[in-house]
């Protein structure tokens, strides 16, 4: 049985054979979503040990196989109600402690409904039998498609060493890889991630209108992480964005990793606007600068300054390029317009997807080597450019966007303007109609 079309699994598949591999077994639940687009919530449970797995073979011949607790057919037929979200050329199934035996027994005082139906028609797609595991089901699918004694890759070395004595297989490590696999889109991603930019545009807009002299900086992080819930946002954690927070009672330091607020924002508060989430299973990431109150002339240089240096980096964002060469760009112009300790400005450009960070080097790669290496830039790559000057005297300015790289130049995913947010100071939120922010 051949896979239904699927972009991703194809890049992944015409990959491999300049590995040497003759399959790639992912367990990671980034890369079984990248493969197959198969996801649920058990995924965020955070286990340790794997809930599902996808099997990519580089013959084109063999099927695109998905490895799933029996029970969880339902959540394919949900994934797949509105159109084919999840896509795969055989199901292979196994226990999930004793849930999928429980949901075998029939209920007589419950009626299948459409989701019963649903989840019976893939029935049809299972080869096999019930394995009484995952790894057990992943063997079984290997050995019937003649993987024995093949190279292959994991990007789960425990799944490969408990195969070992039944494959005898070559193994490879398939993490690097599978990286370098997803940094480049397929042109189904970049559509949804134009999506993503949309909202990304909202949740920026939002977070800037949450902001006035006496604003709680707790409460405004909890009103934007209703905000994103509402739009389908998974915020990165209860503090919905990642910069600014108070340490002291009386302290508000906005270019540190945040921490939780307990005061309120005062005039001349500068406040970085950093919210990460997901939608979709792509990250959002966008990062502009507010300050409370109309600020000084000299900050507001200091903030030009720095946007006129992402545009130039920005426009060097094209395919052949290396991400190496920008930080210097950006620390040149800061030096020619006599910004202070230009040093202190810190740039990354970094691949985004189901990751925030998808850096194509080798393992480690979120070190030195990401920035001073970096990486060569190709068509189709999304890459958020994130620029952040820590200040000295006027404090601190940060922008970041996420662009498509085509070779007619950087495509934008977020159209929220590159400028200072200028938020209200007290005597003018007092002006406002009754219910205004």
């Amino acid at each position: 049985m051949t896979s239904p079309s699927n972009p991703r699994a194809d890049r992944l598949r015409a990959m491999l054979a300049g590995e040497g591999l003759a399959a790639v077994v992912l367990s990671h639940p980034h890369d079984v979503r990248y493969a197959t687009g198969y996801h649920s919530v058990l995924e965020r449970w955070g286990q340790m040990e794997p809930v599902a797995a996808a099997i990519v073979y580089a013959d084109p011949a063999k099927p695109l196989t998905l490895v799933i607790p029996e029970a969880n057919l339902g959540i394919v037929a949900v994934l797949n109600r509105q159109e084919e979200r999840c896509t795969f050329g055989e199901v292979r199934t196994f226990e999930m402690l004793n849930f999928c035996e429980v949901s075998r027994y029939i209920d007589p005082d419950r009626k299948g409904g459409q989701l019963a139906q649903d989840a019976m028609a893939l029935s049809g797609a299972i080869a096999g039998e019930c394995q009484s595991d995952i790894v057990a089901a992943i063997a079984s699918a290997l050995v019937d498609h003649g993987m024995a004694g093949k190279a292959i890759g994991f990007d789960e070395p425990r799944v490969s060493e408990k195969l070992r004595s039944r494959l005898k297989h070559e193994y490879s490590d398939a993490l690097d890889f599978m990286i370098r696999v997803r940094v480049v889109k397929t042109g189904e991603e970049l559509a949804r991630y134009r999506k993503v930019g949309r909202i990304a545009d909202a949740i920026i807009a939002h977070a800037g209108s949450l902001l006035h002299e006496g604003a709680d900086w707790s409460d405004v992080q909890a009103r934007i992480c209703d905000f994103m819930v509402r739009h389908e946002v998974i915020p990165v954690d209860e503090g919905a964005m990642l910069f600014g927070g108070a340490y002291e009672q009386d302290d508000f330091i906005p270019d540190l990793f945040r921490t939780q607020g307990n005061r309120a924002l005062r005039r001349g508060d500068i406040v970085i606007l950093e919210t990460q989430g997901i939608h979709d299973g792509f990250w959002v990431d966008i990062n502009r600068t507010a300050v409370i109150g109309e600020p000084s002339a000299e900050y507001r240089r200091q903030h030009d300054i720095l946007r006129d240096a992402f545009l130039m980096m920005v426009e060097q964002l094209r395919p052949g390029v290396s991400t190496a060469s920008l930080p210097q760009i950006g620390y040149e112009h800061l030096k020619s317009k006599g910004v202070a300790t230009p040093e202190k400005l810190l740039v990354v450009a970094h691949g985004i997807g189901l990751m925030p960070l998808e850096i194509p080097l080798p393992y480690p790669s979120a070190g030195l080597a990401g920035v001073k290496e970096g990486f060569v830039l190709e068509e189709d790559m999304l890459i958020s450019l994130d620029s952040l000057y820590f200040g000295a005297k006027l404090g601190p300015c940060h922008m970041e966007n996420v662009y498509a790289i085509t070779n007619d130049g950087p495509e934008s995913m977020y159209q929220a303007p590159l400028e200072l947010i200028v938020a209200q100071a007290a005597d003018r939120a007092m002006a406002q109609p009754a219910g205004a922010v």
